[in-house]
């Protein structure tokens, strides 16, 4: 439940403008998808290692059909000398079936994104310690973003892969909807403004 905690802790507030956890939330790249992201960016920012959100990041929620396109692009990071460490707040269940696909051999599952240990033992199975060398993606703001932002990390939000949800990541869908409809009020940020260059 601590996950939880903090998610439903930080959104009420972001809605009462609590501007030091309104940064918390808000990526320091934000591309329409996963397809969009620029890797060449990444690497002239010294960034070399990624931490990839599965859960309508990359894939639709609860599915393990891997399509061509996403294997592609996997390919290209590979390419570009990135590592990958993918990981999932779901079970092993969900997970290995999509590393075998994509031929990664690092992941964590059960990571209990945004808690701090879920982004140290992503690091540990990335091997560093170097934090300005690591991004995550991911397309919830209230996980991926909000707990690699406090960890230290360069975040880039994504727009989900598809509107399917489960009971897991509904509720934070849901509350993550009105943040943004929030946040744009304030010119904050604004969901239809793309920006795949650094913002820090």
């Amino acid at each position: 439940m601590g996950k939880n905690r903090e998610m439903l802790k930080c959104y009420k507030k972001v809605l009462n403008n609590d501007r030091e956890e309104i940064n918390k939330v808000i990526p320091d790249m934000y591309c329409k998808s996963f397809y969009d992201i620029d890797f060449n960016i990444l690497k002239l920012k010294g960034i070399d290692k990624l931490i990839i959100d599965i859960d309508g990041t990359i894939l639709p929620v609860d599915s393990i059909k891997v399509p061509e396109t996403l294997k592609e692009k996997f390919n290209e990071i590979k390419r570009n000398d990135i590592e990958v460490c993918l990981v999932s707040n779901n079970d092993s269940k969900r997970v290995i079936p999509v590393i075998k696909e994509l031929e990664l051999d690092k992941y964590l599952y059960e990571a209990k994104k945004p808690l701090p240990e879920s982004f140290d033992k992503a690091l540990k199975v990335l091997n560093t310690i170097d934090k300005d060398k690591v991004a995550m993606i991911g397309d919830q703001m209230l996980s991926d973003i909000k707990g690699a932002k406090e960890y230290g990390l360069f975040t880039i939000l994504v727009n989900p892969v598809s509107k399917k949800q489960n009971i897991k990541t509904a509720t934070s869908k849901f509350l993550q909807n009105r943040m943004e409809k929030h946040l744009k009020k304030q010119n904050l940020f604004d969901k239809d403004i793309y920006y795949n260059v650094y913002k820090r």
